[in-house]
């Protein structure tokens, strides 16, 4: 009985950690709360800190010994990942010294970048990351949503305007 209990245990553990989108030490030594237009008016202010950032991917490039990587910020929720709906807050380079494939790293893509900031790159912080953590990719949304959701700003009141009361070839324009 004991052995189930503990296996049970073991599997929830693993199941609750590999939900986790940066490790466990990374919040610890992080600063926890920046306004991101200060940094990216003051990069030279805090470098050589530590900080948790998320956001959609823009672009990755090769870069040095690893990988250049441009980042839409996004504010991050109580877990640490990017909230997809919210505005902008501008955007900002992260240094790898790590290969990041494009084919998993492509544009639209959640990441989240736990990094020390070492200065300003064109008009936004560059960091020099610690770990990166890539939102999850989801493909059952290709075959869901038929028409992209960026198409229309993901407002959820026009997800189904393909479906009726919104479009119902029956109406023939009536209300």
């Amino acid at each position: 009985m004991n052995y189930l209990k503990l296996l049970c245990l073991s599997a929830l553990g693993g199941l609750l950690g590999g939900c986790a989108p940066v490790s466990s030490q990374m919040p610890g030594r992080a600063i926890p709360s920046l306004i991101f237009a200060d940094l990216q008016s003051h990069p030279e202010k805090y470098q050589g800190q530590m900080f948790i950032l998320g956001g959609l991917v823009m672009s990755v490039q090769p870069h040095k010994n690893g990988s250049l990587l441009w980042v839409d910020q996004r504010p991050l929720d109580t877990w640490n990942r990017p909230l997809r709906n919210a505005a902008s807050g501008g955007s900002f380079a992260v240094e790898s010294d790590q290969w990041l494939p494009s084919y998993s790293y492509a544009p639209q893509r959640e990441v989240t970048v736990a990094g020390v900031v070492e200065g300003k790159m064109d008009k936004g912080p560059l960091l020099k990351a610690r770990e990166i953590t890539l939102g999850e990719y989801e493909p059952w949304e290709e075959w869901y949503y038929p028409i992209p959701r960026h198409w229309y700003d993901y407002d959820p009141r026009m997800e189904f305007w393909y479906t009726p009361p919104y479009f119902d070839p029956r109406r023939r324009g009536r209300n």
